[in-house]
């Protein structure tokens, strides 16, 4: 996997803005319409580049804060998202789900979703359903969402980007953008073409993998109940118990959402932290936050908490305080 990857597209430009109205209205006219909220850090900017292939489109997006995005319209198409830095949490469907750099995350078509990055550098790949579908085969049913297991996921993440760097240096795909649908398709650089068509493909198999594992295991109920206990420790064996699976099945479950129940619970702990910090209360510390959320250890809470806000505690902490004198 990539470990850092500043910025893709250089020569497709499409925004580059601090207003989250301006990025709302521009993305507006590729993706579904819909509402946003920073949640921090204040100091929000995005960066994206965007480029039309034959069936594809790739977008790369570099965010400096977390946001929460509530769609307003139906999503139509398929959207891969590939995480070089960062994490996205999204809801579809009512399914709970995470791509992070290790796991790249599929979102079929759905009415409604919530789409929620951290301060994240990511490609995201919009692919048309009838495309996938057809590359799939007829008799072959997809999932409506997926996450991508960690047997596809590499090559995912290596093709995802051999097509975006093959993308940026065709001067000729610059041109193309302002040709027709039909025309660009016929006219698309044959290396763009082939890295097109194995994206595609990779993504029609693993979208079509059946997930056979983790059956009677009751995911949201065990995060529900995870939720509940995050002030403590928390061992595997303890939901496997409350499950009645085994440990092995509980983590095979969790994992077809894309997390482990240490991931989802590190996720929580951190998101109620995040609330405290920033929330009215008075007289709170980033120590006695970190052990109200289940912390034993401060550097680890402040490393973690920098990880999934994109600042440090104190940070949170000082700019609530700052308000509250204004």
């Amino acid at each position: 996997m990539p470990r850092t990857v500043r910025s893709l597209l250089g020569r497709f430009p499409s925004l580059d803005t601090r207003s989250l109205v301006a990025a709302r209205d521009a993305t507006a006219r590729f993706w579904p319409k819909h509402t946003s909220v920073v949640l921090g850090p204040d100091d929000y900017a995005v960066e994206m580049n965007r480029v039309v292939l034959g069936h594809v489109a790739v977008t790369f997006v570099a965010c400096s804060s977390r946001i929460r995005v509530v769609s307003a319209a139906p999503a139509t198409e398929y959207a891969l998202y590939v995480p070089f830095e960062g994490d996205i949490h999204l809801v579809a469907d009512g399914v709970d789900l995470t791509a992070s750099a290790e796991r790249p995350l599929l979102r079929g078509p759905t009415r409604t979703f919530v789409f929620e990055p951290s301060p994240i550098r990511c490609l995201v790949i919009d692919i048309p359903a009838a495309l996938l579908a057809a590359t799939a085969g007829a008799e072959t049913p997809l999932q409506r969402h997926a996450s991508i297991a960690a047997a596809q996921a590499t090559s995912l993440v290596r093709l995802a980007v051999q097509l975006a760097k093959a993308a940026d240096r065709s001067r000729t795909l610059v041109a193309l953008q302002r040709f027709s649908a039909r025309d660009r398709l016929a006219r698309l650089p044959d290396a763009v073409r082939r890295l097109e068509a194995e994206v595609v493909g990779l993504l029609a198999r693993a979208a079509s993998a059946v997930p056979r594992e983790g059956v009677g295991c009751d995911v949201e109920s065990l995060k529900h109940w995870l939720a509940s206990q995050a002030h403590r420790r928390v061992r595997i064996a303890e939901l496997a118990t409350l499950a009645g699976v085994s440990r092995r099945t509980v983590e095979r479950a969790f994992l077809r959402t894309g997390c482990t129940p240490v991931d989802y619970l590190r996720r929580v702990r951190l998101d109620r932290a995040c609330t405290m910090l920033a929330g009215p209360t008075k007289d709170l510390s980033v120590a006695g936050v970190a052990s109200a959320v289940g912390y034993t250890h401060l550097g680890r809470f402040a490393e973690e908490y920098r990880r999934h806000v994109g600042e440090l505690p104190s940070r949170t902490l000082a700019r609530r305080s700052a308000r509250g004198r204004d």
